[in-house]
């Protein structure tokens, strides 16, 4: 005599089947989330390495001027001029300093708004690196103190803010211009 229960066969065969189909469910979600839950953190990790480079350049492109004939037209009606080839002296000096910032002083005349370029030179420089120079100040007889930064990268940092404060109280009128590529500029008041 047999007390015990009895479980039909086809029972048993259907909790095996039960168990095989969560395990084939939960197996088919970690194959799909795996992946794509891989390819998020990745995307999330890249986004926040390449996002400030980016924002900057966005940044400096409607932050800047460019030189058209020798002439910006910046904030409030000011016009920088370039005259005795001034500006192709400066495109020179960035173009074989690409890899390290360097810095002008440029000289030249303020009459009403408006700012003329005719000479410039080079302060001696004690260091430049990719994104820093290190230099003696312009003179008081200078009107603009320019230094590059890396390609379409104008935004000035603290310490550029810093040093154009100390070489405003020398020179009221001074400016602070920043170049990033041949012909782009920010230009501070």
């Amino acid at each position: 005599m047999d007390i015990g229960v009895q479980i039909p066969v086809s029972a048993i065969f259907t909790m095996e089947e039960d168990e095989d189909f969560e395990e084939f469910e939960e197996s088919k979600l970690k194959k799909i989330f795996v992946p794509v839950g891989s390819i998020f953190l990745l995307l999330l990790f890249l986004g926040y390495f390449f996002a400030i480079p980016i924002q900057d350049q966005i940044t400096s492109l409607f932050s800047t001027e460019e030189v058209e004939n020798n002439q910006v037209d910046f904030s409030f009606n000011n016009t920088l001029i370039f005259s005795n080839n001034s500006l192709d002296e400066l495109e020179e000096i960035y173009l074989s300093n690409q890899a390290v910032e360097f810095k002008a002083c440029l000289k030249g005349l303020k009459v009403e708004e408006t700012y003329i370029i005719n000479d410039l030179y080079i302060p001696k420089t004690f260091s430049q690196k990719f994104n820093q120079v290190v230099a003696e100040p312009c003179s008081s007889e200078s009107l603009v103190s320019l230094h590059s930064h890396p390609f379409r990268r104008c935004t000035p940092s603290q310490t550029d803010i810093n040093n154009f404060k100390g070489f405003k109280e020398k020179s009221p009128d001074a400016l602070m211009i920043i170049m990033c590529e041949t012909n782009r500029f920010s230009i501070h008041k």
